[in-house]
């Protein structure tokens, strides 16, 4: 019973202890996926462009259970016209499907960001995000590595910067930009 007691005690405190520091196994595993331009591979997270079928039968090949697509309805009526119902074909392929439609400025809150963030929480498994370009989808993972996992903001730009999305003030300025975030 006291061995007993004295692993959960340490289990416990490690949990907790971790829950304070960030999950730094993510910052190196930025991958470019090269058959795929403008699709990145961070550990269980796929981030890019829209996907076209080829994109989303490799994702499904790769185990992905989850798109999130950040693309606005309207966005989403105009590509399904000219190209094909994403909700329903990821239905067929057995992919969950969660739209989160973020336009700029809008969107750009924490509400929105609690309502990705609950999306990736609520789903185990490897999870590919998505908008038209890759910027929406890239910015809310930063918001959520900072916000739910506990990044500091230059660990998060670090990590976008990999997927070929940079602060441009750095490179007009040829210098690396060191950000924090403030408490009020």
């Amino acid at each position: 019973m006291r061995t007993f007691l004295s692993l959960l005690m340490i289990l416990l405190s490690v949990n907790c202890f971790s829950k304070n520091k960030p999950d730094k196994h993510l910052i190196d595993s930025v991958q470019t996926i090269e058959q795929f331009k403008g699709i990145y591979k961070v550990g269980d997270f796929y981030l890019g462009k829209q996907p076209d079928m080829d994109i989303f039968n490799w994702i499904k090949s790769e185990g992905v259970g989850l798109v999130i697509n950040l693309r606005t309805e309207k966005e989403m009526e105009d590509f399904t016209k000219s190209s094909f119902n994403e909700d329903s074909l990821l239905n067929n392929l057995g992919i969950k499907y969660i739209s989160i439609p973020i336009s700029y400025p809008d969107s750009y809150n924490q509400d929105y960001l609690q309502k990705f963030i609950k999306a990736i929480s609520e789903n185990n498994g490897k999870i590919f995000i998505h908008c038209a370009s890759g910027g929406r989808a890239k910015v809310f993972f930063m918001g959520y590595l900072i916000d739910a996992r506990n990044y500091t903001v230059n660990e998060a730009m670090d990590i976008s910067s990999k997927m070929d999305y940079f602060f441009t003030l750095s490179l007009i300025l040829e210098k690396k930009i060191d950000m924090k975030l403030k408490d009020e």
